[in-house]
């Protein structure tokens, strides 16, 4: 696990994401989001259903689950600070808790409506409990994707945790459950409380902690 800050560029690029992120956001609410679920939707394929319902399910399993397996196996390295270690993963849990609870306080806010239960084009192929904005599972799996990337800095890693994040956040469009919008407000809550967090909370008190004893 990497605990040194990023370098500039690394900074910029996250910077850059984050910001695109927005951009997307607002393009999200410039198109007609309801038309684009209800001509995406086909609950006839079986297939397609099921591989988005098990990307959607498998949130919960991965964003922990990743971590877990990446934590055990440098706790038997024989070069791991362990307690470096057990932080890197405290800090995963705590990126993942927060970015809920703002997630949570935000559903709360905003008490927005689900596609399927505005409009009677779009079937609900998956649960979904409390409101719309942001997606819930989105958060958690770019909260995770983005903790991790920040401490293994592994290319190919970070390129399959992205890749599973994505397919999780767009599974939650095809079941309509959530709206485009919803997704990519979920992706920067998730992914700016973990860099966040990370540069600000993880390096100067995890890690500077965990130097002087």
């Amino acid at each position: 696990m990497k605990t040194s800050p990023l370098s500039p560029y690394q900074n910029r690029v996250i910077i850059i994401y984050l910001v695109a992120l927005i951009g997307c956001m607002v393009f999200a609410q410039s198109i007609h989001q309801l038309d684009f679920i209800a001509a995406w939707q086909n609950p006839d394929e079986k297939l397609t259903v099921g591989i988005f319902q098990f990307f959607s399910d498998s949130v919960s399993y991965f964003s922990f689950g990743i971590p877990v397996l990446i934590t055990a196996w440098l706790e038997y390295q024989p070069d791991t600070n362990k307690r470096e270690n057990r932080m890197s993963f405290l800090y995963i849990v705590l990126a993942i808790a927060i970015a809920g609870l703002i997630s949570y306080l935000v559903k709360k806010t905003f008490t927005e409506p689900r596609p399927y239960e505005v409009d009677s084009r779009i079937i609900q192929l998956s649960v979904g409990g409390g409101y719309s904005l942001p997606s819930g599972h989105t958060t958690e799996a770019f909260a995770s994707t983005m903790a991790v990337t920040l401490l293994t800095r592994a290319w190919k890693i970070s390129a399959a945790m992205f890749c599973w994040a994505s397919l999780v956040a767009i599974s939650r469009i095809y079941l309509g459950v959530h709206y485009p919008f919803d997704i990519f407000v979920g992706m920067f809550i998730g992914s700016s409380v973990a860099f966040l967090f990370y540069r600000y909370v993880f390096l100067n008190y995890f890690v500077s902690r965990s130097e002087v004893k």
